[in-house]
């Protein structure tokens, strides 16, 4: 997949620095829940990860996708530059190698650490507008990657936040009948609420709030069927505070108003 193919609004450059190992001191680099890349700038090292053990050196990348890592063993003291990257994560094209996710390789050319260099600059100064020159080298070294090698990228949502979600779903439908805000469920999974509704949506088809509305619906469907509760009292208990806001929105989805539904798929008879 191509970068112009993702959300580059979702891509974030976290943290970029420079960092050096001594040989005779090995160093183990966590992912943590970024896509990490180092790029070796000086020096040779051996780079364990997943019972693999390859050897790097000058303009060598190593990329981790979230909740990897690797052990950095200088072969003579190295000096690598390190991105912490959310937002996308790398996937092996020919899906030969780099399935544990992380994808070792080398980089003949000039630009990567042209692009770093740049990058070490504009976050030590932090000028006005570094944050859009930051995101937008950050793109360019992605995007070299991509164009020199044989991987891809996919927004990282796709496969990382289902279980948030489904943390979601089943906080709404403890809570169905209450008021449920979107900030409330942001600060229960600690995703952007911005964010959560693309999210959910792409995992059920829904927003959060329809969702809500739905569960609503179908518990006031079932009372309506199967109970001689007063409509009011449904429209109540489900969490529409106000009857005719439920009777429009029950109207909206099934074609009946909740009288007209109730006399028609009733189970007890009217």
């Amino acid at each position: 997949m191509y970068i112009s193919n993702i959300n580059t609004a979702s891509i974030r450059l976290e943290n970029i620095e420079l960092d050096r190992i001594s040989e005779g001191s090995p160093k183990t680099i966590h992912s943590h829940d970024h896509l990490t890349i180092l790029y070796l700038a000086k020096g040779a090292a051996t780079c364990s990860h997943h019972d693999t053990r390859d050897n790097i050196k000058k303009k060598d990348l190593i990329i981790l996708n979230p909740n990897q890592q690797v052990t950095i063993d200088p072969i003579r003291k190295i000096e690598y530059i390190q991105l912490d990257i959310t937002g996308v994560v790398f996937i092996s094209s020919s899906k030969i190698e780099g399935d544990h996710g992380v994808f070792v390789v080398a980089d003949e050319g000039q630009m990567i650490k042209y692009y770093l260099d740049l990058a070490l600059l504009e976050s030590k100064n932090g000028f006005r507008g570094s944050d859009i020159i930051l995101r937008k080298l950050t793109e360019c070294v992605l995007a070299h990657i991509l164009r020199h090698h044989n991987l891809s990228i996919k927004d990282s949502s796709i496969q990382v936040k289902h279980e948030e979600i489904e943390e979601i779903k089943e906080h709404i439908r403890q809570n169905f009948n209450r008021k449920v805000s979107l900030d409330e469920l942001s600060e229960l999974v600690d995703i952007n609420k911005y964010y959560l509704i693309r999210l959910f949506k792409q995992q059920t088809g829904l927003s959060p709030i329809d969702y809500l509305i739905h569960l609503r619906l179908a518990e006031a469907e079932r009372l309506l069927t199967s109970t001689d509760t007063d409509i009011a009292e449904i429209s109540n208990y489900v969490g529409f505070h106000s009857a005719s806001h439920f009777s429009k929105t029950f109207k909206e989805a099934n074609g009946l108003t909740p009288s007209a539904y109730r006399r028609k798929f009733s189970r007890i008879g009217f």
